[in-house]
């Protein structure tokens, strides 16, 4: 509207057209917190050594740290006990990412085309669509905390370990829960 009052005003003939100007005001955004300041939005947690939800599978041992009713949802915290015949082929997560730090051993992780050997000290971040694929080398078993986010991982767990041998062995059925849990199995 000020453009072509402008222009009208800049040409040779001077024309009076009525205008309705409208003055916007900006509007002051009053910020009230929910709650308290001093007061968490949820309790805080401490998990000591030996506690925990533990999934003791054939070639790892996985403890639940942190779960995502822990974490507002944001991320399940694990904590991997990895045999030395553990082996993760590659796959990726369409809407989660994963972050491994290496506590012990040596942990080979192919990320795309590049492989990268993790020793102990090394975190390593695994945005979402990044094909990754995980294994312990050098004969030896390994540790690691892994942190996964959104949170959800622990819900994986907790029905993989209601499965008999019979489901494990059915391609359909795991494709389907690996699918329903955005685990996208490449190979």
């Amino acid at each position: 509207m000020l453009v072509l009052l402008l222009l009208l005003c800049l040409s040779s003939e001077i024309y009076t057209i009525p205008l309705k100007l409208t003055i916007f005001k900006e509007e002051k955004q009053i910020t009230s917190p929910q709650v308290p300041t001093n007061t968490p939005a949820i309790s805080y947690s401490v998990i000591k050594d030996g506690q925990g939800t533990v999934y003791d599978w054939q070639n790892d041992k996985i403890t639940i740290r942190l779960t995502g009713s822990h974490t507002q949802g944001l991320f399940t915290l694990t904590e991997d006990a990895m045999k030395p015949t553990f082996k993760l082929g590659l796959h990726l997560h369409r809407k989660h990412a994963e972050t491994f730090h290496i506590l012990e051993g040596d942990v080979e992780f192919r990320l795309g085309t590049k492989t990268y050997v993790a020793q102990p000290g090394t975190t390593i971040h695994v945005p979402s669509n990044t094909a990754h694929a995980v294994q312990v080398i050098n004969g030896r078993s390994a540790r690691m905390i892994m942190l996964y986010s959104p949170a959800g991982f622990e819900n994986f767990l907790k029905e993989m370990k209601t499965f008999t041998d019979a489901q494990f062995a059915d391609d359909k059925f795991m494709t389907a829960f690996n699918e329903k849990y955005d685990n996208i199995q490449l190979e």
